[in-house]
């Protein structure tokens, strides 16, 4: 695993925070990136809720919402240097601190929901988890927030093919192997924030972008790229972040009960999802959205083409030797 000056700090920060007594009473700060409306946003809340209730004000959670802490990569920084308590997003954020986590952000990689499940409940997986703990004062406390498969987002047509975005600008976040995977695919990617996408793409930053299936109407990126391809081109999930040291400090009890409404606020989450996604689709079709499947033999296309820049991953440490067959051996 490649390591960071961070992770010296991270441990420093750790070993000296976690000789302190126990707290009677804790306060946390914990970010997001999505906006107000956002199923993440509101099962953070309810994350937030359920830590004071259960553990009658011992630990409380002041949640901030839409970035307003930063982008997603410079809030889990910050986490790693003790400047904040934790973090809810995207699962593949900590690759800015473990670039292997990036795994799950390579495109077509996995060709299922279940697959993907599998490589999360894998030794592979673990070690990513343990690596973020031990090395940088990043604990993972839940993973159970899936999301939608990512779909394409584009402006003038649905996506058929590989040709159809090949030489696009397409929207990526600050995260090292997404920005290889859409290179992969044939895309030019252009780093833009969440926070900033919707300007971005409406003064033509970028030609598309892509968007967990839950996240396209909170976002509002329809309104600009009004096709929306089912690639499935990533299975996507939510974690909750929580700083090592912050953690450690919570008497065994506290710990339980932090994990537990993680984990809570997860299901939570799932429900959310569901119960939106039928009426929110309805009304963006009402509003001149066009969804469209994606057929088996186009992803097929695609997953050629990631898997022919799999040597430029590893030479590039975004993907362990070996990962990729290890990975597909567990369709």
């Amino acid at each position: 695993m490649k390591q960071t000056h961070l992770s010296l700090v991270a441990l420093a920060a750790a070993g000296l925070l976690s000789a302190a007594p126990a707290s009677a009473q804790v306060s946390w700060t914990f970010g997001g990136i999505n906006p107000p409306g956002a199923p993440v946003t509101q099962a953070s809340k309810r994350f937030a809720e359920l830590v004071t209730e259960r553990t009658e004000g011992r630990v409380t959670v002041d949640f901030y919402e839409g970035s307003q802490l930063g982008s997603g990569p410079a809030q889990i920084e910050a986490m790693a240097v003790g400047a904040q308590e934790g973090y809810i997003s995207s699962g593949s954020n900590a690759s800015n601190l473990v670039p292997e986590f990036g795994v799950v952000d390579i495109p077509f990689v996995f060709e299922s929901q279940e697959h993907f499940l599998n490589f999360m409940e894998s030794d592979l997986a673990s070690e990513l988890k343990d690596t973020l703990r031990d090395d940088f004062n990043v604990r993972i406390l839940a993973t159970n927030w899936f999301r939608l498969p990512r779909v394409f987002l584009t402006k003038d047509d649905c996506v058929t093919g590989p040709e159809d975005i090949a030489g696009k600008r397409a929207r990526a976040p600050g995260l090292p192997m997404f920005i290889a995977g859409w290179e992969a695919i044939g895309t030019v990617p252009v780093t833009i924030s969440y926070g900033e996408t919707y300007m971005g793409l409406s003064q033509g930053v970028a030609d598309m972008a892509e968007s967990a299936g839950e996240q396209i109407y909170s976002s509002k990126f329809y309104e600009v790229l009004p096709y929306v391809t089912d690639a499935r081109m990533m299975f996507p999930q939510n974690s909750v972040y929580v700083a090592e040291s912050a953690f450690q400090m919570l008497s065994d009890e506290d710990k339980e009960i932090v994990t537990q409404a993680a984990e809570d606020a997860g299901d939570y989450f799932v429900e959310l999802v569901t119960e939106q996604t039928a009426p929110n689709r309805a009304t963006m079709e009402a509003e001149g959205v066009t969804f469209c499947e994606m057929s088996d033999e186009t992803r097929a296309e695609f997953s050629e083409l990631v898997s022919q820049s799999v040597p430029h991953f590893e030479e590039e440490g975004l993907l362990p030797e070996g990962w990729w067959d290890e990975i597909q051996a567990m369709k």
